[in-house]
């Protein structure tokens, strides 16, 4: 697997992992409390038992036997929950691992597997861009279930849904409940939805809801952007406003500004990437860059974007150039060219390399076309070569070779 194709692989089993960690990792939580509630009843009845002679109450010890089973019940059942979710995950694990041991197998017809990659990355793709539908039924037609991590981008799309509703919410039960792992990654996405809240109780000029929540949620904050929340903190003096109210000051503003619920979402998209061990782009979108900019020359450009139409519309259906092509050029734009040390010259009739096979006709206007492609285009009629960019004829006496070092 030591290849570059090998390389794009690791969220492929980053992925689970992180998944059974956070599993393993909350169980372990819930069964040290539970367990610590349960030893608190324990030592409770033994103490009761001890002064059995004394009056105790019997009713309220039998009351509380009955509540310490029904918490070990509640337990058992969490523990039972978690071991399912955790072997889900591992199986998950053992899937991907047969998947890349058959598609890398030396000598072997692995067509099938990289077929199903193929599928699996479309997949991915399509539900980083949100389309979680199509993107399950993709999945479960190509039997490739396994390969797709569903559950990460389900759960997201209801924080980022209340995300573009101007509700945080959502993405603070989301943080919640991954506190620690946000924790170590020194992330500061939390802090910046309280601030968010906190300001947004401010824009509905409830002053004494937003200190409360203030004391509350902020009065503890440590990080990167306690410049933001000292900020926050002086809008106060300018609240409640009304009609009345002079122009507010600049410093302020962009504190109210409603691209600021854009970059708490692309926050949020690049800490559960990075949480779940997945790239930031999709794998999909980085193999087709890294093939573009294989095929990338200085003189590739977006069809259409420095000619006429006429010729755009020769060039879209003639040229081959996937670079070039419409809706490609996008990802390819801001690519480095590739580094080549010989010329390799396409021929704008039938989009083909130019070679010693099918050497390369100069026109007397400095165009330039293969040998083939003129003779295929069906214009060297009578002696006369018609140019089909720009309509002129020559004489077919009047075009030379081009030899290229």
């Amino acid at each position: 697997m030591a290849t570059w194709s090998g390389v794009h692989e690791h969220s492929l089993l980053r992925s689970p992992y992180e998944s059974i960690h956070m599993v393993t990792r909350n169980t372990q939580k819930i069964v040290a409390k539970e367990i610590s509630d349960v030893v608190t009843d324990m030592r409770r009845l033994s103490k009761a038992v001890k002064e059995k002679g004394k009056g105790a109450n019997l009713i309220n010890a039998t009351k509380s036997i009955t509540s310490t089973i029904g918490k070990l019940k509640g337990l058992k059942r969490k523990m039972e929950e978690g071991e399912k979710t955790a072997k889900k995950y591992i199986n998950r694990c053992k899937s991907r691992l047969a998947h890349l041991d058959k598609k890398y197998a030396p000598n072997e017809k692995n067509q099938n597997a990289f077929t199903r990659s193929i599928d699996a990355m479309i997949v991915e793709h399509l539900m980083r861009e949100g389309c979680l539908q199509s993107a399950i039924f993709m999945a479960k037609s190509s039997n490739i279930i396994d390969l797709v991590d569903y559950e990460v981008f389900h759960s997201a799309q209801k924080v980022i849904q209340g995300l573009r509703n101007h509700n945080c919410k959502p993405a603070l039960t989301w943080c919640g409940a991954n506190r620690s792992r946000l924790r170590r990654s020194q992330s500061s996405l939390e802090l910046d939805l309280h601030i968010q809240q906190f300001v947004e109780l401010l824009r509905k000029n409830e002053v004494n809801e937003a200190i409360s929540y203030a004391r509350s949620h902020l009065s503890k904050a440590q990080g990167t952007c306690l410049e933001t929340l000292f900020h926050a903190m002086g809008a106060i003096a300018f609240f409640p406003r009304s009609e009345k109210c002079g122009e507010f000051p600049q410093r302020y503003r962009y504190l109210f500004e409603e691209k600021n619920w854009e970059k708490l979402e692309a926050s949020f998209r690049e800490v559960l990437l990075k949480l779940n061990g997945l790239s930031k782009e999709s794998t999909l979108s980085l193999r087709l860059q890294g093939g573009l900019e294989a095929l990338k020359t200085p003189s590739c450009d977006e069809a259409g974007n420095n000619e006429s139409k006429e010729e755009s519309k020769l060039d879209k259906s003639l040229s081959e150039c996937p670079v070039c092509a419409p809706g490609m050029y996008s990802l390819a734009k801001d690519l480095p060219p590739s580094h080549r040390t010989q010329s390799c010259i396409v021929c704008r009739i039938t989009g083909k390399v130019m070679d010693e096979h099918n050497p390369p006709i100069a026109l007397p206007n400095g165009n330039v076309y293969s040998k083939k492609g003129l003779l295929e285009s069906g214009e060297n009629k009578g002696g006369k070569i018609l140019d089909p960019r720009t309509g002129e004829k020559f004489n077919s006496g009047d075009s030379k070779n081009v030899f290229i070092l």
